[in-house]
């Protein structure tokens, strides 16, 4: 058992409501709480090896003077994670290939410096879902929740995916860790899509307004100040064609202000949470109203109300709402907000 001490605190907030926790030892591989039921033992018992199952781990029980001795190990998986590698050349490859998911064609492949465009935009689009979803992961095992590796997601769309999630294994202890795990994936995004976005903007072209009909893309604050400082001011008439890492960057934005949306479960949903605790509920209300009345303009907004709507828009609490979050956390949370504000798109999508 790697961590114990971490997994040792996780398990206790997972179990404390159920059991009067007086010790917990390691020994062996393995932990050992020594503890009496809050209420029916074979009750308490089993609600515990549901939630410890679902956590990756298992247990043993056995009674000890009046109290019971639980033993407590890690469920075997597997060494190497199969589907999470299969996802991610899944990913892979939808991104190399979106161009051709649309139309079914590979015409595309045929135009001079193809190739070399499309391994420029995976490896850039890869690289920001990388460190978003890493960030999570490494802040989120330094507070002892239990999070699997990230699942990519292939899909069908002009990016080539729906990005990438990660299993929570373990409730939040307090607010603390929920604003640092919440904001650590978004800003490390945010810090990859800003690299790839700079360098992009650099190799981009102006061309004259209309020479290339399609989709246009909208604009946030971060990329209007960064394209006049990165290009220049642009003659009346003509527009920038983003090169391949510099569209991969804009998506890493969109991305991270989706996720950054203080709605249940999203990662701003995380920080708002840690933040304002259980008044956290209001705001979500708040903002699906603001973004029922935007999908006016981009009907984009309607669709990811609805899908959040359905997941829910209220945060579950931690086991300990009322530790005040650190300075620390007030920080990353209000970079994180920061962040959501200088990467909004108001209509990211528009066709001629």
């Amino acid at each position: 058992m790697k961590n114990p001490e971490l997994i040792s605190r996780s398990i206790y907030y997972q179990l404390v409501d159920l059991f009067d926790i007086s010790a917990i030892y390691y020994h062996d591989g393995r932990l050992i709480l020594r503890a009496r039921p809050h209420f029916g033992k074979s009750e308490a018992i089993t609600l515990m090896h549901r939630r410890l199952k679902s956590s990756g781990f298992e247990a043993t029980v056995r009674e000890d003077n009046n109290e019971l001795l639980i033993g407590i190990k890690e469920i075997p998986i597997r060494k190497v994670p199969i589907l999470n590698i299969i996802l991610f050349v899944a990913t892979l490859t939808t991104m190399f290939f979106a161009p051709a998911l649309l139309t079914f064609k590979l015409d595309f492949l045929r135009q001079p410096g193809a190739i070399a465009e499309r391994i420029e935009f995976t490896i850039a689009l890869m690289a920001i879902l990388l460190f978003h979803e890493f960030g999570h992961y490494i802040v989120g095992r330094r507070r002892g929740v239990l999070m699997s590796l990230p699942y990519f997601i292939p899909a069908p769309n002009i990016v080539g995916t729906f990005g990438a999630v990660i299993k929570s294994r373990s409730p939040f202890t307090n607010r603390r860790d929920l604003i640092e795990v919440g904001a650590a994936g978004p800003i490390a995004g945010f810090v990859i899509s800003l690299i790839a976005l700079s360098i992009g903007l650099y190799h981009s072209h102006i061309v004259a307004t209309g020479a290339e009909s399609g989709m246009m893309l909208g604009d946030s604050l971060l990329i209007k100040f960064l394209s006049r400082i990165i290009i220049g001011p642009i003659p009346e008439g003509y527009d920038y064609l983003l090169s391949p890492a510099a569209f991969a960057g804009w998506v890493g934005l969109l991305v991270t202000m989706i996720n950054l949306l203080p709605l249940g479960q999203l990662d701003g949903g995380h920080i708002a949470y840690g933040l304002m605790g259980r008044q956290q509920h209001h705001l979500s209300k708040f903002f699906i109203a603001v973004m029922a009345a935007m999908g006016f303009w981009w009907p984009g907004w309607w669709f990811f109300g609805v899908l959040v709507f359905l997941f829910g828009i209220k945060h579950p609490p931690t086991f300990n709402d009322a530790l005040r979050p650190s300075r620390r956390a007030y920080l990353l949370g209000f970079l994180a907000i920061t962040i959501f504000v200088i990467s909004f798109i108001p209509a990211p999508f528009k066709f001629d």
